[in-house]
């Protein structure tokens, strides 16, 4: 009995001096940092392998005659290393086995002041520009998520850094996708026709440009699925309006759309009325031609 306890103490001694709870430790901070720690409870782990946070701010910029300072703002990022021990459980006989246990413990914390410097470049009125700066460990760098320029980049300081860009050559961007849309849909039941009128915001940014509509008609049926009729592009020198107008037979009709499918559903559900789908793309050198879609228009009875 007496050698029983003697190793039980030998064993907490040797335990309590892997893994002192008394020496300086502070249980508080323990507590806080318990949201960084995914490892509590991990039988098997690497010890000494570290893991770094990452924080992150975002930088928007619109057109502006002047070069543009940015403010300041402050990032940090901590790092975590990994520690275990080893503690005796009983094993499927009886027996003591070892078992790994490890966790977390804030090793470092790491702290920048970022700023960014856009040197003078003209961009047209609905282009921003959209810049990260991240703070991963000991590393500051600076990411472009889009951008009118391309942009030679210099890095200048080290806990007070300032990323400086002078552009180099344009970029074409999307266009505004609320650069164009539409004033009026409606259908005429003497001439069987549908109008569609359109306004563009930048007819004169965009003079000397070509702008493409694309339509799809739609039925809007009760309590199914929107069938659709067809669809058609248009292409247009750019001017400040736009005029459509179209019959459903100069549609290019979908393959798995008949009229007696049409015919089918009209007897079975309520048609609500007829819409447009549409969306439009700038061509030219101005912006990308990107397919913007506008979703759709109103309904109308035909």
């Amino acid at each position: 009995m007496l050698m029983c306890l003697v190793f039980f103490w030998l064993a907490s001694g040797g335990y309590s001096a892997d893994v002192n709870f008394d020496n300086g430790v502070n249980t508080n901070k323990v507590i806080t940092d318990s949201s960084y720690m995914p490892l509590p409870g991990v039988k098997y782990g690497v010890p000494g392998s570290i893991r770094t946070t990452r924080d992150c701010a975002r930088f928007n910029f619109g057109p502006s005659d002047n070069e543009i300072m940015s403010d300041k703002v402050w990032l940090r990022s901590e790092e975590y290393i990994t520690e275990c021990y080893t503690t005796y459980v009983p094993g499927p006989n009886g027996q003591q086995v070892p078992q790994q246990n490890c966790y977390e413990r804030l090793n470092q914390t790491y702290r920048s002041q970022a700023q960014i410097n856009i040197k003078q470049r003209k961009l047209w009125p609905w282009e921003k520009e959209t810049f990260e700066v991240c703070l991963e460990g000991p590393w500051l760098d600076i990411y472009t998520v889009e951008a009118g320029y391309k942009y030679k980049i210099s890095k200048n300081g080290y806990n007070d850094v300032l990323f400086v860009l002078s552009p180099e050559y344009k970029i074409a961007m999307n266009p505004d996708l609320e650069g164009i849309n539409y004033t009026e849909f409606i259908y005429n039941k003497d001439t069987k026709k549908y109008t569609f009128k359109l306004n563009d915001k930048w007819a004169k940014e965009y003079v000397g440009e070509k702008v493409k509509v694309k339509i799809e008609l739609k039925k809007d049926i009760a309590n199914w699925f929107d069938s659709s009729l067809g669809t058609k592009e248009f292409t247009f020198d750019v001017s400040p309006d736009y005029l459509i107008e179209f019959s459903e037979d100069e549609l290019i009709k979908p393959n798995n759309n008949t009229d007696d499918t049409n015919r089918s559903s009209d007897k079975l559900f309520e048609t609500r009325g007829y819409y447009l789908k549409w969306g439009f793309s700038r061509i030219g050198n101005i912006s990308k031609d990107t397919f913007m879609d506008k979703g759709e228009t109103n309904r109308v009875q035909k």
